[in-house]
């Protein structure tokens, strides 16, 4: 793959008469959008070698903070990308707020409260399933460390609307309007547009959509609340009284940053919130139980509305191939779990290799089939989830609420808010549950789960076993199974991407596992391997009998599970 250079005179001379004025590149995948998802599969395919535009309509990210929490699988990708601790700075630190309380006010009666991390041991464990913890960090903060650090495979164009997408003999040409006209021509197509894109259509990518849930007012603004927020410190503030029912975010408490969310439950909640001058400052007084001149800084900064509900598509990938959705242009859920930004980002993620092996030469064009058949229900799962919390809080937001009750009550609201099963157990495998249990994880090396982390020493380093298979495929394997060193020596390149063996022991010379959890939650027998794929899930488990045999055997299975009934149109 080679670097995207501008096409050569005589090349532009065969482009329409009505683009001819555009800059042409040439790419290896043109994608449209550079949100969080656009700009994530942007870091991805680059870490692959493929060469990538992103074309983004917006100058600069949005102010308007929109998805606040980053959950741990993600803050694993951001940390492949070397980006996880400018995040982090960037941000909150989940354990720093985790906690959801529900008063009458801010500075009202406090009706009840549900600890995420209740205690030292819990934390702990946390920090022994993963690398990372969760963070907040606002989407418009992410996009912006992901452009600063946009890598050289990558480029991004600002200021340009994709307007239209056809076809060309070897993929796809997309054309885009603005102060700088622009064409594109590469072999595939990500379209990460948002829920409002309009190229999906063009395409054949039919949307559908739920009924909605409801209507919400968000409120983004700054003010020092640390009188009414100091000591019990929340990520959620859910605020219930006779003029505002919704929820306080913490966006960043360190700055004086929140949002201020209101569902409109009733008509007249409609007509008062949307079609009539509102007073967003007395929404802000009534939440926090305070005249504005008691709060210190109170300024707005933006204001949204909006419809929440779950859409989709009928397919995420156009009949001819060449083109596939991610994140908000595939699907979009209510924010009631915090998962949709997050979903967005692990679907690049998962399409990101796939795509490399396909360009490479090393899979068929069958293997991309996989994406929607793995990510889809995973996308599903948690809009049924999100769509159920959804309910369940706009039912409490309607209810009046006894403190006495309601305090009894409140630990039935936890797999909303504490879902740890849910972000780090959702597996791949066809005949498993998506999610087997959204509040508690139970680290498994089976096939179509992550690969769970361990941390191990290397030559005096720590690292995670997440770290192995970051670009390529890893064999992981004990002191029994070194001869798939010798195998991956053999097979430098699975589908066209590196192969490695990682013998991981107690107290061998390459990878040594200190704390035994890795023999604990992989559980390898004798020459026993775990096939790790690129995006962190286990692709197989090869009992190392015969070792080059099984190899080729979980590759076959592989590309040919991501086959699909024959489409109107075959790629070229």
């Amino acid at each position: 793959m080679t670097a995207a250079v501008p096409h050569q005179p005589e090349a532009v001379a065969q482009v329409e008469a009505d683009v001819v004025e555009a800059d042409v590149m040439e790419a290896d995948v043109v994608v449209v959008g550079g949100g969080p998802t656009g700009l994530a599969a942007a870091h991805f395919l680059a870490g692959h070698g493929v060469r990538t535009v992103v074309l983004e309509q917006r100058l600069s990210p949005s102010g308007h903070p929109r998805a606040t929490v980053i959950n741990s699988r993600t803050m694993e990708l951001l940390r492949h990308l070397g980006v996880d601790a400018e995040v982090r700075r960037a941000g909150v630190p989940l354990e720093h707020t985790a906690r959801i309380t529900w008063c009458t006010e801010l500075a009202g009666t406090e009706l009840g409260a549900l600890d995420i991390i209740d205690s030292a041991d819990a934390l702990m464990q946390r920090a022994a399933n993963s690398p990372v913890l969760p963070v907040i960090c606002s989407q418009n903060r992410v996009e912006a460390l992901l452009v600063d650090r946009l890598p050289e495979d990558a480029r991004l164009i600002r200021g340009v609307r994709a307007e239209e997408l056809t076809r060309t003999p070897s993929g796809v040409r997309v054309t885009a309007g603005g102060e700088h006209p622009t064409v594109v021509e590469a072999r595939y197509a990500v379209l990460a547009e948002g829920l409002h894109g309009p190229l999906r259509e063009t395409v054949g990518l039919r949307r559908t959509a739920a009924t909605p849930l409801g209507r919400l007012l968000d409120i983004h603004f700054s003010a020092d609340l640390s009188p009414w927020t100091s000591g019990r410190e929340s990520a959620l503030y859910w605020i219930l009284n006779d003029t505002v029912r919704g929820v306080l975010i913490t966006v960043d408490p360190k700055r004086g940053e929140w949002l201020l969310e209101i569902p409109a439950l009733t008509p007249d909640e409609e007509h008062t919130y949307f079609e009539q001058e509102v007073d967003h400052h007395k929404l802000i007084e009534a939440a926090i139980g305070e005249p504005g001149d008691a709060i210190e800084g109170l300024r707005v900064h933006s204001v949204r509305n909006w419809v929440m509900g779950s859409t989709g598509l009928a397919s995420w990938r156009s009949a001819d191939g060449r083109v596939l959705a991610a994140g908000d242009a595939a699907h979009t859920f209510p924010p009631t779990g915090g998962f949709g930004m997050n979903t967005g980002i692990q679907d690049a993620h998962n399409l990101a290799w796939k795509l490399a092996a396909v360009l490479s030469g090393g899979a068929p064009d069958a293997l991309l089939d996989s994406y929607e058949r793995e990510r889809r229900p995973v996308a599903e799962f948690n809009a049924r989830h999100s769509e159920r919390n959804a309910l369940q809080k706009r039912a409490l937001l309607q209810s009046d609420a006894d403190p006495a009750e309601f305090s009894r009550t409140v630990e039935q609201h936890r797999p909303h808010f504490d879902f740890e099963g849910q972000e780090l157990g959702f597996s791949y495998a066809p005949d498993e549950p998506v999610v087997q249990d959204v509040v508690t994880y139970l680290p498994t090396a089976r096939a179509g789960h992550r690969a769970p982390h361990a941390w191990l020493d290397r030559a005096g380093d720590r690292i995670s076993t997440t770290d192995l298979a970051r670009t390529g495929f890893a064999l992981l394997t004990g002191a029994a199974g070194a001869g798939w060193q010798e195998v991956a020596q053999e097979t430098p390149t699975l589908m066209g991407l590196p192969l490695t063996a990682a013998v991981i022991t107690a107290d061998g010379p390459q990878l040594r596992d200190v704390t035994g959890a890795f023999a604990d939650r992989y559980a390898l027998h004798g020459p026993e391997a775990v096939l790790v794929r690129p995006d962190g899930h286990v692709l197989a488990r090869l009992p190392g009998v015969d070792p080059r045999r099984e190899l080729r055997q979980a590759v076959d299975r592989t590309v040919n599970s991501g086959r699909v009934p024959a489409r109107a149109e075959e790629p070229s």
